[in-house]
């Protein structure tokens, strides 16, 4: 029997550009994936596209249109697996077959148990299909981190999470007098962040007490977030700046009539959740998220006072915690194999996260201040549950 030819790969620069493309349909495409996906015939591009809005073409139909007749025989590099089912569009690996496309490369293979499969589909008819992860693991990454609200969608039923938290060494979260508690590298890195996500969470509490401005500033951006505001009484300025850039608010079932409405004169969005089961009162925050789906929000960044913060956490609703620890550069800290951790009782859990293994933990000087980053790949939230002492900057 033959041998199998070797796998001949594309120069790694295409399937990041690919990976570009599905970040250009970041904030519209959801629920759906943001996607890209390109034509390549014989080394030159001669199509491209990104997922359109939910129920318009996915990213593969949106480049085999710009590509033509020159699709045929050509290579598809798409970031996500095309989907094998009919939805409110068809199936791409019919659309793919049907161009007489030759090979397929695909970087992630889609967890989606309702549209999985297409490679096997593709195969069966005669189209090779490259796992491009699997040779390049870099370019997995990248695309892994943009489809992160996908994959969270798929796996929790929800967007994906990340929690800014900012405090000084001794736990204290007084800004003080300047009205920052991190310097002006640590703040820029946050403006990226939202620059990175569909929305930005905030309690009702931050916005009566800082009216704080939501959106991208310092680092250029093509957009920047929705702002959403937890307010199950909708007890906030209809003026506050929030509201002003098309806040959605997450209110309770027995917020009063003329506040929601006051708020929805002004911009606002209003989605009346169930309350929360415990007795701290308040709504319930997965039904919150969950909500989110249906206004095309797939990634959040919650910048939240330290109770909106503790009841994320221990809800279990936070796929990743970034701390920034002000002035970190001349506290006293404890060096570890591999890291520098703050000695501080507010980082216990962060810290034994770290030591147990439980969680990816990055640890990086920003200026005087450190950033600790930990991602849990497995929803084992109950580790970071005890640190209390946090606000946003």
């Amino acid at each position: 029997m033959p041998s199998r030819p070797e796998t001949r790969l594309l120069a790694e620069e295409l399937y990041l550009r690919a990976a570009a493309l599905g970040r250009t349909a970041a904030g519209r495409s959801g629920p759906n994936p943001p996607v890209g996906c390109l034509i390549v015939r014989d080394g030159t591009v001669v199509g491209e596209g990104a997922t359109d809005v939910a129920g318009g073409p996915h990213a593969e139909v949106v480049a085999l249109e710009t590509a033509g007749n020159d699709a045929r025989g050509s290579v598809a590099v798409v970031t996500l697996e095309p989907c094998a089912h009919q939805g409110r569009t068809g199936p791409c690996t019919s659309a793919l077959i049907d161009a007489g496309v030759r090979e397929v490369h695909v970087v992630l293979r889609d967890p989606d148990a309702q549209a999985a499969g297409g490679a096997e589909l593709l195969r069966g008819a005669g189209i090779e299909v490259v796992d491009v992860a699997a040779h390049l693991p870099a370019v997995a990454d990248v695309v892994t981190h943009d489809l992160r609200g996908f994959l969270t969608r798929v796996r929790s039923g929800r967007p994906h999470v990340t929690l800014k938290l900012a405090q000084l060494p001794d736990g204290r979260t007084d800004p003080g007098p300047a009205g920052y508690l991190t310097g002006f590298d640590a703040r820029t890195r946050v403006h990226r962040m939202r620059a990175d996500v569909d929305a930005v969470l905030v309690g009702s509490t931050t916005v009566r007490t800082d009216d704080p401005q939501l959106d991208v500033r310092h680092v250029e951006a093509d957009r920047s977030p929705r702002p959403v505001i937890v307010a199950s009484r909708a007890a906030i300025d209809p003026h506050a700046r929030a509201v002003a850039d098309g806040a959605v608010v997450l209110v309770g079932p027995g917020a009063p009539t003329a506040a929601c409405d006051a708020l929805r004169a002004e911009g606002a969005t209003i989605i009346a959740v169930a309350s929360a089961a415990d007795e701290r009162g308040g709504i319930d925050l997965k039904a919150g998220l969950e909500a989110l789906l249906d206004h095309r929000i797939l990634t959040v960044l919650a910048e939240p006072g330290p109770r909106l913060a503790e009841a994320l956490m221990g809800a279990g609703l936070v796929d990743e915690v970034e701390l920034h620890l002000a002035g970190a550069a001349t506290a006293d800290v404890m060096r570890a194999p591999g890291a520098v951790v703050p000695a501080t009782a507010s980082l216990d859990a962060l810290i034994e996260a770290w030591r147990g293994g439980s969680a990816v933990v990055t640890v990086e000087m920003l200026g005087a201040d450190l950033v600790l980053r930990a991602a849990w790949s497995d929803l084992d939230h109950s580790t970071v549950r005890a640190a209390r002492t946090v606000e946003a900057a």
